[in-house]
């Protein structure tokens, strides 16, 4: 099969999908497809990375234009299109969906669109105006001429049935590589930069600062929680999207908290693994998510998690591996005085549980037949 993937940037910035993406697009390649990669580079759309084996090519995008419109790209796409078998769009409201999507239906090329929790509830609502505006001119149609939609989780599923664009729906979850997980490097280099987390437990927030992610009230809990955990430290790593780090930092020097508290930005590959590799927690509240690669790297590496019901992965609770919440202050204190509360050894059990359920579920070996047979069912 030549498989074309269309998404707006690979940056590791840009979170999870330019985390699975090349993954995916390599484990494709190996297994003897023909996978080309067309993304955004330059700019705010960061440095899109070689994968092994697989195609990437980068165009520009046009100056000032919010959906990321690119001449080149637009230039191309048709060649593109004609040149596969199947094409993948990957999330929504794009200039790169604009194009691809109008191309595959000219050529009557089968596409398969997953929205990476787009079309979930909070993140569907969110902008909502200028979404009608996009879905009237475009993503609407791709939605309804897509030959399937691919949803990463059963929640997302869901959420995708009740807008009733299209009920061609597959499920299949992200993948990765657990064993790649099973020896992680020393921290030593990452408590040399922050010395205040040397001698703590630490809690880590790992993704955009951004609301959707639930970071407002992952700290407010936190805050609360903090004199009943005074062993623990927050770290916060992530891109901070929309400038929201400033007030954060602003609400810890109120608390009194500047010890207990630490940003990092954006760390390296090396750094989060060595980062997951000492954690005690990883808290993340979202409020909206499709399946978070956050989340099940946090699982391989054996470190227990505290998510929302907006997260989308109850096996987190049936295979306890965590604790599952709503994302208000409340409920996360509550549940981190009582996560405060356990021993090493309990801690421990509750991160291997979590660890065989992501080899058992979300191991490429798994997952990537699931994707295979995706793809040849979209070329019926």
């Amino acid at each position: 099969m030549k498989i074309l993937h269309v998404v707006q940037s690979l940056d590791p910035a840009w979170g999870g999908i330019a985390r699975v993406l090349p993954e995916l697009a390599a484990g494709l390649a190996a297994a003897g497809d023909i996978c080309r990669i067309a993304t955004l580079a330059g700019g705010r759309y960061g440095t899109a990375p070689d994968v092994p084996g697989v195609e990437v090519l980068r165009f520009s995008a046009s100056g000032g234009s919010k959906l990321g419109k690119s001449a080149d790209f637009n230039r191309d796409i048709n060649r593109l299109v004609g040149e596969a078998d199947v094409v993948h769009l990957h999330g929504l409201w794009t200039g790169q969906n604009w194009a691809a999507g109008k191309a595959a239906r000219k050529a009557r090329k089968p596409y398969i669109m997953t929205p990476h929790s787009m079309m979930m509830p909070w993140a569907w609502q969110r902008s909502r105006l200028k979404k009608q505006m996009a879905g009237v001119l475009f993503e609407h149609a791709n939605l309804r001429g897509a030959r399937m939609l691919h949803a990463l989780s059963q929640g997302e599923a869901d959420a995708m049935r009740k807008l009733g664009f299209n009920d061609r729906i597959e499920l299949i979850p992200n993948g990765l590589h657990v064993e790649q997980f099973a020896t992680l490097p020393a921290p030593e280099a990452f408590i040399q930069r922050f010395p205040e987390t040397r001698d703590r437990r630490w809690i880590l927030f790992l993704g955009r600062i951004s609301e959707q992610k639930g970071i407002v009230e992952a700290m407010r809990g936190c805050f609360d929680a903090a004199a009943s955990g005074k062993e623990f430290q927050l770290i916060v790593a992530g891109h901070d999207e929309f400038g929201l780090q400033k007030l954060l930092e602003t609400a810890v020097r109120r608390k009194g908290l500047e010890e207990r508290v630490t940003f990092t930005g954006v760390l390296d590959r090396q750094t989060v693994l060595s980062v997951l590799g000492r954690s005690t927690l990883l808290l993340q509240p979202s409020k909206s998510e499709g399946l978070s690669m956050s989340i099940l790297e946090a699982l391989a590496a054996g470190v227990p998690v505290l998510i929302s019901p907006a997260c989308n992965m109850p096996e987190v609770e049936s295979h306890g591996a965590g604790r599952i919440v709503e994302p208000d202050r409340t409920a996360i204190a509550a549940a981190l005085k009582q996560l405060f509360s356990l021993s090493n050894a309990e801690l421990t059990s509750m991160g291997t549980r979590g660890r065989d359920l992501a080899r058992i579920r979300f191991d490429w070996p798994k997952v990537l037949p699931e994707y295979l047979r995706m793809y040849k069912n979209a070329m019926k």
